[in-house]
């Protein structure tokens, strides 16, 4: 049990390690917006292929089926909610404070990331299969997700070793998230499994639909944009097949 714990730890870092280097190619490389939408359409295209193969057949397929929808939809709205009270405290924060409009970034990437964890400690208690894949589409958003953090950071004339720390410190939320699934769902029915997974689902679905997708229309778009979107959804789909 204790080892089936840690490797829950150890799949859960992995998009704080992604998102980690995503900020190394901030800090290395100047900012391309034709580079950052193809990464952007490329989790989108992933997170998309995970959403719609891996997550909703299993929230359907639960009895009451009413119990999985109502939890996807107070997922979203949960996410529509958090994110509308994120944008209010940087729009009033934005020109006063750049400290605490950069506390503000980090707080919007702390929850995402904490629900990351919740969901691959809760996919774990139901099958080793759905949180390798879960975490493997996770690393990859979490990749521009840090480009895009750490520009932000650099943009505020952040100290480095500051914007280094607190991209560090955000192995936290993800371990506490992870462990909140893992230990509080471990030996319970399948039932609250699959609400807490729908919940987690809803919130994937609106940052992907309200986030990314809308984040990656504003870079450069060229055809090559929607063949890498495409692709990273087919690639997903084939790569999810082979783990079964």
């Amino acid at each position: 049990m204790q080892q089936e714990f840690l490797f829950a730890l150890t799949l859960s870092a992995l998009p704080v390690v992604s998102n980690f280097i995503g900020a190394t190619i901030a800090e290395a490389l100047p900012t391309s917006k034709q580079t950052l939408g193809l990464a952007l359409h490329a989790a989108a295209g992933v997170l998309l292929a995970i959403a719609s193969t891996e997550l909703i057949p299993k929230v359907v397929i639960a009895k009451p089926v009413w119990a999985t929808v109502l939890a996807l939809f107070l997922g979203g709205a949960f996410f529509v909610w958090v994110n509308q009270l994120l944008n209010l405290s940087k729009n009033r924060l934005r020109g006063i404070d750049l400290n605490t409009v950069s506390l503000a970034i980090f707080l919007s990437i702390a929850i995402d990331l904490f629900g990351d964890g919740l969901m691959i400690g809760t996919s774990l208690t139901i099958s080793p299969h759905l949180g390798v894949v879960l975490v493997s589409g996770r690393v990859v958003a979490h990749i521009p997700e840090g480009f895009v953090t750490n520009a932000a950071f650099k943009s505020q004339n952040m100290p480095r070793t500051l914007r280094f720390l607190l991209l560090a410190a955000f192995i936290i939320p993800v371990w506490l998230g992870a462990t909140l699934g893992y230990w509080g769902l471990r030996g319970q029915a399948e039932l609250p499994k699959l609400v807490v997974l729908a919940f987690t689902t809803g919130t994937l679905m609106v940052a992907i639909a309200e986030e990314i997708i809308p984040e990656a229309h504003q870079t450069q778009d060229t055809n090559w944009s929607i063949l890498t979107f495409i692709g990273s959804f087919a690639l997903s789909i084939l790569f999810s097949s082979y783990l079964e």
